[in-house]
């Protein structure tokens, strides 16, 4: 696979993070350096102190040495000759016996104590042995004194002490080379990672030497970049066919490009420093001009900031129609700018008014005379002129059947027209869908004759209220519900359901046709859209179908989608939302001797299992808020009504004292989950969840109504 070159863009990220870690390690390999020449320092000072520590031990060892043995000499002398002059050494090693020991003793951790005792011991000894002999002559016999000496012991003590010395300066002078030695190679050690490091130091200021090099060319090229990309932004300004003007946050025109001139017919000398009011007919303030554009937004998905229309003015004092493009944008220093297109659409709006003649045109023209005719056709093949013979019925149904076709093909065209220019007008109301599917049905019964298509419905046992046009509603489902019949096969079904889908009611159309081809899918709702070209010819239709059923839904805050059913077959469905509670549904006209009951619950399951427990034995109402509920018992005629207490956040024993205020005699009866005795005050009957099915639930509701019932 070949290699994916990186954008410049990635490179000079890497860049900037490379020399950013280059710039962040120079300071850190400084203060390395730093660290070691300091460590190197000390430990050159340290080793330059023990020296100093080991030599003034060595010469205090010395001389404790040469002052025995000097000593020795003296008092030896002495014993000879009892001359006092030979004890000088004696006396002066007396006399600094003391200091040399404390010198020892303050030389740290060289000499141990146990050594220094020993050798303090020693000193002792040797001294108290030569004072024992001085003070033998002192007697007047130094024959005894002579002896003593001849015997050794002074000898042998002073060669312990000799001994004892010896190895002490020993164990100092090696401690000494191993110092020496240890130091000599931690020097070595910091002088090569000293070594490294300035050498490390050296190439990543070269790397980054490099760094800031390439970052300066890249520095450079983009530079040269954005200057190519502003001048074929300049290019683009300047050459667009649509007029394009600069305006700061006031309105104030900054920049302009010649389509301006052309469209307007000022010059850029004319107009840059203008407010742009001056190419409106409108008359509006400039603080009214300056109010509108703070609330432009910037470009985004789905294009400029805000379009609008307006009427310009040309400078020669005439008008033509335009449509404006308009986002906001960033400029120096932070301002508020903004970006506007202006666009010619004089000939867009003479087209749409030809084809607004036009359609009135064919509305008139048209539809008029082959109403008459498809009438006329019908009376011809009803025998209204006298019976016909099978070729000229024949061709009769066949006049009759494309001139109905033709109809609805203009139908059609006209109600499209009508929904895309906003002119088709719905006559929105409280309604019910359950009476909206069987005048459905009704209707298409004999075209799902024709095709040999069963129909049929699955509605829910309870009232569902929805807010939209009945006869726009019921075009919709027609449309869905025709186009699911001509593409079933023979001896096929068609199935309508309608159910609760969230906060929505879910109207599902349900064939068993051959599906829809993949790809076809993406145009289903265009117009004049058909799977196969044959289509028009062997199924009917103009194309137009589900593209108005879609437009319908959505002028009702719905939307028609469709997916493919299991076992073959499509599901087309659309969901419309729930009606308000301002107004009580009407009920249906076989359901008038029903007995309406308000159930409120914010289980939507729960709902739809007391509903349909109810069906054939009375009308449920439902509602799952508190606000829902109070608005329908405020203007619904009620003979009962099922509370849950439980209304998260709500407490639904609030409603039983509106209730009661219309109507004393009102059965109620609480269906909760909560079993604490004393939430709902006023209550005929509490019956709890799980405790009470929803039979007992029905039967206590009966039997209140019919105790009711007697009692009135």
């Amino acid at each position: 696979m070949p290699a994916v070159p990186r954008s410049p863009v990635s490179s000079r990220q890497i860049g900037r993070i490379a020399t950013g870690v280059a710039l962040f390690l120079v300071p850190l390999i400084l203060a390395a350096v730093f660290f070691f020449v300091r460590q190197e320092f000390a430990q050159v000072r340290d080793l330059r102190e023990t020296i100093e520590r080991t030599a003034s031990t060595r010469d205090a060892l010395a001389e404790l040495l040469v002052m025995h043995i000097d000593a020795e000499t003296g008092v030896r002398g002495y014993v000879i000759t009892q001359n006092p002059g030979f004890l000088g050494p004696y006396d002066d090693a007396m006399r600094r016996r003391g200091a040399v020991f404390r010198e020892l003793a303050e030389s740290g951790d060289t000499i141990s104590d146990g050594d220094l005792a020993a050798l303090e011991r020693l000193s002792l000894a040797k001294l108290d042995n030569a004072a024992r002999n001085i003070a033998l002559v002192h007697e007047g016999r130094p024959e005894v004194a002579r002896e003593r000496i001849a015997a050794g012991r002074g000898k042998r003590i002073m060669d312990a002490i000799r001994t004892e010395v010896a190895r002490l300066d020993g164990a100092e002078e090696a401690r000494l080379r191993s110092l020496t030695a240890a130091n000599r190679g931690s020097r070595g050690n910091v002088e090569r990672t000293v070594l490294a490091l300035l050498a490390g130091l050296a190439l990543l200021l070269i790397a980054l030497t490099v760094l800031i090099g390439r970052s300066i060319a890249q520095r450079r090229d983009a530079l040269d970049r954005a200057e190519k990309f502003a001048e074929r932004q300049r290019a683009m300004f300047d050459g667009a066919v649509d007029g394009m003007m600069l305006l700061d946050e006031r309105g104030r025109i900054l920049r302009m490009n010649p389509s301006v001139s052309r469209m307007f017919g000022y010059g850029p000398e004319e107009l840059i420093g203008q407010h742009n009011l001056a190419l409106m007919q409108a008359e509006y303030s400039p603080e009214e001009s300056a109010a509108w554009l703070s609330t432009i937004g910037a470009a985004g998905k789905h294009g400029a900031g805000r379009r609008q229309e307006f009427t310009g003015l040309r400078a020669d004092g005439s008008t033509f129609e335009t449509e404006i493009a308009i986002s906001a944008v960033s400029g120096d220093g932070g301002a508020r700018r903004y970006v506007v297109a202006v666009r010619d659409i004089s000939d867009r709006k003479r087209a749409e008014q030809l084809k607004s003649e036009f359609v009135s045109t064919v509305s008139h023209e048209l539809r008029t005379p082959l109403t008459s005719i498809g009438g006329s056709l019908g009376l011809l093949g009803a025998g209204a002129v006298g019976p016909l013979d099978d070729k000229a019925a024949r061709l009769v149904d066949i006049a009759r059947t494309n001139c109905e076709r033709l109809i609805r093909l203009i139908n059609d065209i006209l109600d499209i027209e009508k929904i895309e220019s906003g002119k088709m007008e719905f006559d929105l109301r409280r309604m019910q869908v359950a009476p909206l599917v069987r005048r459905t049905m009704a209707a298409m019964n004999g075209f799902a004759e024709q095709h040999a298509v069963t129909l049929t419905a699955t509605l829910p046992p309870w009232p569902q209220c929805i807010k939209g046009d009945p006869d726009r509603l019921e075009q919709l489902l027609t449309n869905l519900v025709s186009n699911a019949i001509k593409h079933s096969p023979r001896g096929g079904e068609v199935e309508i359901f309608a159910n609760h889908h969230r906060e929505m009611v879910r109207i599902e159309v349900r064939d068993r046709g051959p599906g829809i081809p993949e790809d076809f899918r993406g145009r289903i709702f265009g117009k004049f859209a058909m799977a196969d070209a044959s289509d028009s010819r062997t199924k009917g239709g103009t194309g137009l179908g589900l593209s108005i059923a879609r437009e319908i839904a959505r002028r009702h805050g719905g939307e028609v989608a469709f997916e493919d059913r299991a076992g073959g077959g499509t599901v087309f469905r659309f969901d419309l939302p729930f009606a308000p509670a301002d107004t009580a549904p009407a009920p249906a006209a076989d359901d008038d001797a029903l007995p309406r009951i308000l159930h409120v619950d914010d289980d939507l399951d729960t709902l739809s299992v007391v509903a349909a427990a109810f069906a054939g034995k009375a009308i449920v109402v439902p509602a799952d808020t508190l606000e829902d509920a109070a608005a329908l018992a405020a203007s619904g005629d009620f003979r009962a009504a099922i509370i849950d207490i439980g209304l998260d956040p709500d407490n639904g024993a609030d409603l039983i004292v509106p209730l009661r205020r219309r109507d004393r005699a009102i059965p109620i009866l609480v269906f909760s989950a909560q079993e604490a005795p004393g939430l709902a005050p006023g209550a005929d009957r509490v019956l709890v969840k799980g405790r009470a099915s929803v039979n007992d639930l029905v039967a206590a509701t009966l039997a209140l109504l019919e105790r009711r019932r007697k009692a009135a």
